[in-house]
């Protein structure tokens, strides 16, 4: 890919290698061993930051441009300065490190996928005179395809060796953690028309509001809200979750979703953002990804558009605000009618 896109793919490093010198390194790690006249060495990971012996990075695209690779760089530091340059070998630690680092800090990280990672470059070399290496190991992680596009993963990584027999692997920091986390949103963010688009509507749907509502009837009953003002659903927020939870009956293909708009009775009633979710189960939900709309001006629908088909037969739709607020300041949200959007193959 040569250039990033928003809205297509970015790659957002959270918390990636500081190149300052670490001040306050583990007691282990100042620790000189003396062999005979000799004073050893070590060589330890750190990030320079809090906490230490970690890195993450943030994957955000949408499945129809997966990303092709991304590398992670980790440099070594030296507790003190030698006279001559020294290289250090890293590897891939046991991947068990991965079920005791969760356990650990009740994390739920998934041990990385064969054949989705490899060193690219597995030393380091600190010069003459430095603290922490001039150049990095480099781990390249690929085939994305084959990993959880939203899942979360963690790459060991460990000191394996070092070429100067006067400096010692160390015993307490010679481990990096470094965590990968796909964020892969299906979600355009940008203006979305009908176009072509065919709705899908179905009163047979099984509709649960937050709050609740019995107006979620006029949801999928086809009429018009712009010509009955009291046909929609409308809710006040109460400081409560408002969501809509849609039970389709069955798994169902489509593009994108509409929410029409509530003009005859007021349009800053209108759904102001949104966060989209499915599940398998209706307990476990995945988020796709969130849209937020202008507030209107003569438009009938809402429309989000994904970048791929959605095959589901739960959908969740989680609204975080409004244009409309009541004099108690609780936000009202509206929606005339809904529909699923199928565009042509």
């Amino acid at each position: 890919m040569n250039h990033i896109n928003y809205r297509k793919y970015s790659l957002i490093a959270i918390s990636l290698i500081s190149l300052c010198l670490f001040s306050a390194c583990d007691e282990d790690e100042y620790e000189e061993k003396t062999v005979g006249n000799d004073t050893i060495q070590k060589v330890y990971l750190s990030n320079g930051v809090s906490p230490m012996d970690f890195m993450d990075m943030v994957m955000q695209f949408n499945p129809s441009d997966i990303p092709d690779k991304a590398e992670y760089k980790v440099p070594v530091r030296i507790t003190s300065p030698l006279s001559t340059d020294v290289t250090v070998t890293l590897e891939i630690g046991d991947l068990e490190a991965v079920t005791t680092y969760n356990a650990t800090h009740g994390t739920k990280y998934a041990l990385p996928v064969e054949g989705t990672y490899e060193f690219t470059k597995n030393t380091a070399t600190i010069k003459a005179g430095d603290y922490v290496s001039a150049d990095s190991a480099c781990l390249t992680l690929s085939n994305f395809a084959a990993m959880n596009l939203s899942g979360k993963y963690l790459f060991p990584m460990k000191l394996k060796d070092v070429s100067d027999s006067k400096v010692a692997l160390s015993t307490n920091m010679n481990q990096m953690y470094c965590a990968l986390i796909n964020n892969c949103i299906n979600v355009d963010p940008g203006e979305s028309e009908l176009g072509n688009g065919t709705f899908i509507a179905d009163r047979n749907w099984y509709i649960d509001s937050t709050p609740y509502s019995r107006d979620v009837a006029y949801l999928v009953d086809g009429k018009d809200a712009n010509v009955n003002k009291y046909d929609k659903w409308l809710v006040t927020g109460h400081d409560k979750e408002v969501t809509l939870v849609f039970n389709f009956k069955k798994e169902v293909t489509f593009n994108g979703i509409s929410m029409g708009t509530t003009t005859a009775f007021s349009n800053k009633a209108n759904v102001k953002n949104v966060d989209i979710y499915t599940s398998e189960n209706k307990n476990d939900w995945k988020l796709v990804g969130s849209k937020l709309f202008p507030q209107p001006d003569k438009i009938k629908n809402n429309i989000v558009k994904f970048y791929t088909p959605i095959t589901t037969q739960y959908l969740k739709l989680h609204f975080l605000d409004s244009w409309q607020q009541n004099s108690y300041g609780e936000y009202q949200i509206g929606i005339s009618e809904f529909n699923l959007i199928k565009w042509p193959e």
